[in-house]
């Protein structure tokens, strides 16, 4: 990749920033591409290694790139840890608690299966129904293994598949980038006090993700927003306890209070 020379009266780190922002957006520059090392590009800007060590930490505080040591720089993903750990330290800045996610689930995620149910292609249904079978396989699979702390990140990218995967489906790029953010977020649920409950919670699991394929599958747009709602709703003990937990920390429900106020079969 190529970059024409900016006049050196111009030579702010923000303007060589921009110019590879721009090569980014348009796909010049793809991602996990090397874009080249300080002195490469301070040849290639007619600009100081300074100024590319400046535009870079730029460029890396909007998510574009990655420093790779003795390498150079490189085009991040579009959806990386940059992008994401930023949003969340603006959520937990302002105090957002888990509650106000799950609000905004309840708005969008009803809208989001409808559109899902009338745009996706037998492909794509094909697509939700495996890895949807794959999170219950899973789940039930691992459902008496103690490495508790790797199964549980197993097992959030699996329902992070399963849930892109109907984002990607109502074939909308904005919804599915939105979609991306919201469930990378989102932070599992934990119940406690399930000793002797622990197949009930199991059987729930696996109904609501039935549930969410059969949404997709039927091509009712009505229908999904209906069931949708349902499977998202929740009851007062567990909001006032999401009330009281921030953006990034575990969400614990007791047990009682979980099968109390989650109801699929009504």
């Amino acid at each position: 990749m190529n970059f024409n020379a900016i006049n050196k009266k111009e030579t702010l780190a923000e303007k060589v920033a921009k110019t590879i922002k721009e090569a980014i957006i348009k796909g010049k520059l793809k991602s996990g591409e090397s874009i080249s090392t300080e002195s490469v590009l301070a040849e290639q800007f007619n600009v100081s290694k300074a100024v590319i060590r400046d535009a870079a930490r730029i460029l890396m505080a909007w998510g574009l790139i990655e420093i790779r040591h003795g390498k150079g720089m490189y085009v991040t993903e579009e959806m990386n840890s940059y992008f994401l750990e930023s949003i969340s330290t603006i959520l937990r800045r302002t105090g957002a608690n888990s509650w106000e996610m799950q609000e905004y689930e309840q708005f969008i995620l009803p809208e989001v299966f409808a559109q899902a149910a009338i745009h996706a292609t037998e492909n794509q249904k094909l697509e939700i129904e495996k890895k949807g079978q794959k999170y219950i396989d899973f789940i039930w699979a691992d459902s008496g293994n103690t490495l508790e702390k790797d199964t549980d990140a197993i097992q959030k990218k699996l329902i992070l598949e399963f849930m892109e995967s109907i984002f990607k489906a109502t074939n909308n790029r904005v919804l599915s980038l939105m979609g991306q953010i919201q469930q990378i977020l989102r932070e599992m649920r934990h119940i406690t006090d399930d000793v002797g409950r622990e197949q009930d919670l199991l059987s729930l699991e696996e109904k609501s993700i039935r549930l969410m394929i059969e949404a997709v599958k039927l091509g009712d747009s009505d229908y999904a927003k209906k069931l949708v709602s349902k499977i998202f709703r929740i009851g007062p003990k567990i909001e006032k306890i999401m009330r009281k937990t921030k953006i990034g920390e575990i969400i614990s429900i007791p047990a009682d209070i979980f099968f109390e106020e989650i109801v699929l079969d009504d």
